[in-house]
């Protein structure tokens, strides 16, 4: 299974959102406000819907169970 974005999911930002760097997807191009992505470790990953992408290049995110992943079509075309 490819990680979309790797991401320690214990990291919060100040709004209560997790957090990682824009550096550290798979595909920088797909991680837009609203996208469905897979995120964490290899050992630990959760869905999560993308909320903004600061000009630094941190991407703030929510996890999202697999019901609303589902919704998005992404489960669909998951690999």
């Amino acid at each position: 299974m490819e990680l979309d974005l790797r991401a320690d999911l214990n990291c919060e930002d100040d709004d209560g959102l997790n957090w990682a760097l824009l550096s550290k997807a798979a595909h920088p191009e797909r991680v837009k406000p609203g996208a469905v992505l897979r995120a964490g470790t290899d050992r630990s990953w959760s869905w999560v819907r993308v909320v903004a992408v600061d000009e630094d290049n941190q991407v703030h995110f929510q996890q999202i169970s697999g019901a609303e992943a589902a919704k998005s079509g992404r489960l669909a075309t998951a690999s």
